[in-house]
């Protein structure tokens, strides 16, 4: 039996979803949809940011676990970083953006709803891999 250890298949999915979190995150204010309130605004942005970190953690995580083929807490530290890192610089991006503006809050928002998509990685996959 061959047994594949391509280290491309598992950081792919991270650059490419990174991409697709620069490409929303490029989208001048104007362009974003119109919603009803500012209830409507808020809880929109919170579950686009929700969804994009989420995603980012899981796919950073499988990638860590399965090039490094632990899952202890110095890598689970460093995905932390990463995951704040990427925050950061959408945040950073978007304040060239006409019509956005940057926030902190959103940077640890990010960062909470990235290391979720870790543990959730850890705990569901991670777990029953062992």
């Amino acid at each position: 039996m061959i047994q594949r250890n391509n280290k491309l298949e598992y950081i792919l999915p991270v650059v490419i979803w990174l991409e697709v979190i620069f490409i929303f995150s490029s989208l001048p204010g104007p362009m974003l949809p119109d919603m009803p309130s500012d209830g409507w605004r808020f809880w929109a942005h919170r579950i686009a940011h929700f969804t994009e970190y989420s995603v980012l953690g899981f796919l950073m995580t499988r990638a860590c676990a399965r090039i490094c083929r632990s899952m202890g807490f110095r890598q689970i530290a460093l995905l932390s970083v990463m995951v704040m890192g990427s925050g950061a610089f959408d945040e950073w991006h978007q304040s060239f953006v006409s019509g956005r503006s940057p926030d902190l809050l959103d940077v640890w928002f990010d960062t909470i709803c990235g290391m979720g998509g870790v543990f959730v990685y850890k705990i569901f996959v991670w777990g029953r891999m062992r």
